[in-house]
């Protein structure tokens, strides 16, 4: 089955200044959140690092973002559990 253009097109990953959408809203909650709630301009001159740091993390692995999602449904927080936290 051959897949037309508007189907390639539409399936291809969201990205937003060259970053996979959760990078690049990671990247603005890194810049902005601080500023919010600290009110330091110069926070935003972070803006940057993080940028780079997300492209870092892109080309290393593109979709961790994923592999981050899944650990956190399926491993259980230990700090929540009560009774043994031992496998016998």
């Amino acid at each position: 089955m051959e897949k037309s253009a508007v189907i390639l097109g539409l399936s291809r990953q969201a990205k937003f200044l060259g970053l996979p959408m959760p990078y690049a809203m990671a990247v603005g909650a890194m810049a902005v959140l601080p500023f919010i709630l600290f009110k330091p301009v110069w926070w935003f001159l972070t803006a940057p690092v993080w940028y780079g740091l997300a492209r870092l993390a892109t080309k290393v692995n593109p979709n961790g973002h994923h592999v981050f999602a899944v650990m956190m449904q399926v491993t259980p927080m230990a700090i929540l559990r009560t009774g043994r936290r031992h496998v016998s």
